[in-house]
């Protein structure tokens, strides 16, 4: 569920930041860059996990900051095809089942997944399980637990609207 990814990058310190030990200030700003971001091909980062090298400090004439090369390791969050979570329904709609496992709840279930003999109720407006005998029912509510397993990992990149102004005619 969880994996470490190794990095390198050129991280900028602002003048507010240099009064604190090179360490310290190099930490709060990956985890102010990475932390609860999507790394794209590697899942939603966590937290930083250890600092492994810090480079020498650059200065850029157009910019206020001291740019530092680190090398880093993010703790991030990526579930294996086939792991078994558990996690609450968030959300349930006709098109599926939103879950939740706390600090991600962008976990989705399409019917087509779920356990034979689920089927919509639109008067509760949430998903039920019958059995196939016909003598038990489950109609886990919002907030329920449920355990389910990961069958694809996606991790889409979020679509910013430009903050450019128009091109002119």
């Amino acid at each position: 569920m969880f994996t470490l990814v190794e990095m390198k990058d050129a991280i900028p310190i602002p003048a507010s930041e240099l009064g604190k030990p090179r360490p310290i200030a190099v930490a709060n700003q990956i985890e102010q860059k990475y932390c609860n971001r999507i790394l794209l091909e590697c899942g939603l980062c966590i937290s930083l996990h250890e600092l492994t090298e810090l480079g020498d400090g650059l200065i850029y004439q157009s910019d206020a900051s001291v740019h530092i090369r680190a090398r880093f390791t993010l703790l991030v969050f990526r579930p294996f095809i086939g792991e078994v979570l558990v996690g609450t329904i968030h959300k349930s709609t006709p098109s599926g089942l939103w879950l939740s496992v706390g600090f991600f709840n962008h976990i989705f279930i399409p019917p087509h997944f779920m356990l034979d003999g689920s089927e919509w109720d639109p008067d509760q407006r949430l998903w039920i399980w019958k059995s196939e005998h016909g003598d038990a029912a489950l109609d886990p509510d919002l907030g329920s637990q449920v355990r389910f397993r990961v069958t694809n990992s996606v991790f889409r990149p979020v679509e910013r609207p430009s903050q450019a102004p128009p091109a002119a005619a």
